[in-house]
């Protein structure tokens, strides 16, 4: 079973960048075009929370279920010889991964507390944004990309 929920969260982590991609570059767009504030902006925005969800649950399964590097990182920790991968994965990812999932629905929240089309525009690509750089500061990028 960790092998099948270790696939899906792999390749969900590409939904998850393009859908913060999409986001962002909704908002940018009307940002720069002077649109006002589209349905696809808020599809987006929706989108990418909902993926950003979908993600974090996969990941608290192997957290806290399947995956035996966490496991064993958490017992490791205790007695000072974990390795890098250990200490990555039993701790931080996995806290910023939570402050992405928070950063998202806060951003989604903010967005619609524009007072206007601009604003929305302007709260969307910053917010977005951030969550989106916050994201990819912890997505392991030196394991394999896509497993199969």
């Amino acid at each position: 079973m960790y092998r099948w929920v270790l696939i899906a969260h792999s390749t969900w982590r590409w939904v998850v960048v393009l859908g913060g991609l999409a986001a962002v570059g909704s908002a940018l767009y009307g940002l720069r075009h002077r649109t006002g504030w589209q349905p696809t902006g808020a599809l987006c925005g929706r989108l990418f929370g909902i993926a950003v969800d979908i993600q974090v649950l996969l990941g608290a399964a192997l957290y806290l279920v399947f995956s035996p590097l966490t496991t064993s990182g958490l017992s490791a920790a205790g007695q000072g010889s974990a390795s890098s991968d250990l200490i990555y994965f039993s701790t931080r990812h996995g806290v910023v991964m939570v402050l992405v999932l928070i950063a998202v629905h806060l951003s989604a929240a903010l967005v619609r507390r524009g007072r206007d089309d601009a604003s929305r525009q302007r709260r969307a690509a910053v917010c977005y944004g951030l969550t989106w750089l916050l994201l990819c500061s912890a997505i392991p990028w030196w394991r394999p990309w896509l497993r199969l």
